[in-house]
């Protein structure tokens, strides 16, 4: 008898997805530290949410330390690279974790 691995987790396509669809609702929160390095590195609100809505997924998704899955949202905005890690809670949910 030979046995099958079959993978389990979220597909990349389905959390871009997801993603678009959670931003453009309104079903997030930006972390407090986050809200910090944005000022720190010179990003806007307006990139984060632009980047949450339209940009795509190079990292994850990976499931973090609280069963959350976590990406990395990459879009170009204004002519600099805007990288959002986020967290996916419950699919119904997302909190903004760290701007780059």
């Amino acid at each position: 008898m030979v046995a099958q691995v079959v993978a389990f987790g979220l597909p990349r396509p389905h959390a871009e997805q997801l993603i678009h669809k959670l931003s453009s609702n309104g079903r997030f929160a930006v972390e407090p530290c986050c809200k910090t390095k944005m000022v720190d590195r010179g990003f806007s609100m307006r990139q984060v949410l632009d980047t949450m809505k339209e940009g795509t997924i190079n990292q994850g998704p990976k499931r973090d330390e609280y069963g959350d899955w976590r990406c990395r949202i990459r879009k170009r905005h204004a002519g600099r690279l805007v990288r959002v890690i986020v967290a996916i809670h419950n699919m119904d949910f997302l909190f903004v974790i760290s701007v780059h």
